[in-house]
């Protein structure tokens, strides 16, 4: 993955530059969330795409990146293809635009891809999906805003924090 461009013009204003993330912190998540067989890993700002694999190689569990950078959706897509992954896929889109694409995730892995208006934006379309199924929010070095229906998993902290929805409520 030496050959990765530089982030391109698609990346959108308080968008955060491709940063790769640590294996260390992925195990960790791995484990602390916990990942299962069962679970739709959105790995949000996938990047390359090296998370989302890694993530099903461990665990088994189907994968879907999210990506708004064409060259890094195009270098997610070969890594798919020289693993011959079939249940992990990269989509090109903003995901502050794109809930769509979330609605049936159940883990979502934040590693800081965007603060602010963007963040606020996903975090509220995803409240309408944890009303219906417990959801996880993996964040790397990305604290969240409040919100009402989520709470942070106890654990040792540091870069790694793991939040989950509250028991889903009838409107």
């Amino acid at each position: 993955m030496d050959d990765l461009s530089l982030d391109g013009p698609a990346l959108p204003a308080g968008g955060v530059p491709y940063l790769p993330c640590s294996v260390e912190i992925l195990l960790r998540m791995v484990d602390e969330a916990p990942v299962r067989s069962s679970d739709l890993f959105v790995d949000v700002g996938a990047g390359p795409g090296r998370a989302m694999a890694l993530v099903h190689l461990l665990t088994g569990a189907a994968t879907v990146g999210l990506e708004v950078q064409p060259e890094l959706v195009q270098v997610a897509r070969g890594l798919i293809r020289r693993l011959r992954l079939s249940r992990v896929h990269c989509i090109e889109g903003d995901a502050a635009t794109t809930a769509a694409a979330m609605v049936d995730g159940s883990i979502f892995f934040f590693y800081c891809p965007f603060s602010g208006a963007r963040l606020a934006k996903v975090l509220d379309d995803l409240e309408p999906i944890a009303r219906t199924r417990p959801l996880r929010l993996c964040c790397v070095d990305l604290p969240l805003p409040p919100r009402s229906w989520l709470t942070r998993q106890p654990g040792p902290g540091g870069e790694l924090e793991i939040h989950r929805s509250l028991a889903p409520v009838d409107s």
